[in-house]
């Protein structure tokens, strides 16, 4: 439930950010909009470029969204994968 609540909540900041660029919000939280959504963009793209490098060509070719999952949610995917690898 708490990886859940958490990609839906990463999912939201992701949209509050992006509408940012289609609908400027008043002037001084344009700006810090913007600054979050490129310190967010990189900080995610850090963590899929990670995953990326550690996965096998067959880890990519078996889940071909992984990488872009992991740049959406961000840890809580991470925690997603860890949850169904104790299941199992």
């Amino acid at each position: 439930m708490f990886i859940i609540i958490g990609k839906i909540v990463y999912l939201l900041i992701w949209l509050f950010l992006l509408f940012n660029l289609v609908f400027p919000y008043p002037k001084p939280a344009n700006v810090v909009a913007y600054i979050a959504l490129a310190s967010f963009a990189i900080v995610h793209g850090l963590q899929a470029w990670l995953l990326s490098s550690t996965l096998s060509s067959q880890e990519k070719q078996q889940d071909r969204f992984k990488v872009l999952r992991m740049f959406i949610f961000g840890v809580f995917e991470v925690l997603s994968w860890k949850q169904k690898n104790t299941k199992s």
